[in-house]
């Protein structure tokens, strides 16, 4: 039985390992954690509170689960009868300070998905379908710098997400990420479960999301940080129009990475490892869709451990218009903001419904949509 080792125990990292696994290797997967949960697991200690975030992205569970392989129907027994998704029929956005809904249709399968340590989480769900599979997991095995990348086996799949040390050990090409986020329960929230803010303060944009009775908001941005306008002016826009009052507000400065440095980030195969997630570039340069591609580059990482040649020809597949993407959010950041004004406003603005005919504008963003 040939054995496997990957490195990082987020969404991708455990895809891979249980398509592998499944397909009898005998795999071991080591993560920096004491727990499963990634990013949200750091911070939880941090703040001392339950710390979830959901991740809007398309998902259709019955598509992904034949791709893959595999289940991603939560167990209701083990996540406490909660599921790890909420059907997302609409977000609400403010564009420059307009108000608009957006609604999506049901064939687009546009959910919220939890992400953390909590049992209600993906995370949490891939990590019992990993172990019911043979999956052997390692924790606190922190993988990082030059000499520890160089110690590990050639053929290792590395998965280590976002974070920041393990671009720069492996020089792969990456933006510095930062943010301005608060984390809090909320027990009788009775208001919309997204909320988008697009404007000047960030080239990218504000968010709020609530999943499970966490509710999370972010403002981030690539390649700059956020600004002291900034950091007073989400808070106070989400409290007066949407009577949202966090009480904790945190910076993330030096930790994480986005890989879009260059047009040419997006890649398999690195040095003498396979990679795979946000380190390989399977996310949306535009808007940091990442769930759908890290469950897709999951499996494709385990292909090539099988077949390079098939693994590479699915990868290029899955990310044939990751350039297009590219370049128009390099367009969008240097029209920042009047693009913002001028092109997201009048497009959110219309309040159309998203129409089976306009889903290929999703295509480019998002790795492996409509494609599997």
């Amino acid at each position: 039985m040939s054995k496997i080792l990957i490195v990082g125990a987020g969404l991708s990292g455990m895809t891979a390992g249980i398509c592998l696994a499944r397909d009898g290797y005998e795999v071991e997967i080591w993560d920096r954690g004491n727990a499963i949960g990634g990013v949200a697991l750091d911070q939880e200690a941090k703040m001392e509170r339950p710390f979830a975030i959901a991740d809007m992205t398309p998902f259709d569970i019955e598509r992904l689960s034949h791709y893959l392989g595999f289940d991603l129907m939560p167990d209701k027994e083990k996540c406490n009868h909660i599921d790890y998704f909420t059907p997302l029929s609409s977000a609400r956005f403010y564009v420059t300070g307009t108000k608009c809904e957006m609604h999506f249709p049901a064939d687009l399968h546009m959910k919220l998905v939890e992400r953390g340590p909590r049992p209600s989480s993906l995370d949490s769900h891939l990590y019992h379908v990993a172990c019911n599979a043979g999956v052997k997991f390692r924790f606190n095995a922190v993988v990082e710098s030059k000499k520890d990348f160089s110690e590990l086996p050639s053929g290792s799949i590395i998965a280590t997400g976002m974070f920041r040390k393990s671009f720069i050990a492996l020089d792969v090409p990456f933006v510095p990420a930062y943010g301005y986020f608060a984390i809090q329960e909320f027990k009788k929230y009775q208001g919309p479960e997204t909320i988008v803010y697009l404007d000047k303060y960030t080239k990218d944009y504000g968010y709020f999301t609530i999943i499970n009775g966490i509710g999370a908001a972010i403002i981030f941005q690539r390649g700059a940080r956020i600004s002291a306008a900034a950091r007073e002016w989400f808070p106070r826009r989400l409290k007066e129009d949407e009577g949202l009052d966090f009480d904790d507000w945190r910076i993330v400065e030096d930790y994480v990475g986005t890989p879009t440095r260059s047009l040419f980030n997006p890649r398999l195969f690195h040095d003498r490892f396979i990679l795979t997630g946000t380190l390989a570039g399977v996310q949306d340069p535009s808007w940091v869709i990442g769930v759908h591609g890290a469950l897709v580059s999951g499996k494709i990482a385990a292909l090539a451990v099988k077949d390079r040649d098939k693994g590479l020809q699915e990868f290029r597949r899955m990310n044939r218009w990751w350039r297009v993407s590219y370049i128009t959010k390099k367009f969008f950041n240097v029209t920042h903001p009047f693009s913002t004004h001028l092109i997201y406003k009048p497009i959110i603005k219309s309040r159309a419904h998203f129409h089976q005919r306009y889903l290929w504008l999703l295509y480019p963003a998002i790795p492996g949509l409509r494609r599997i």
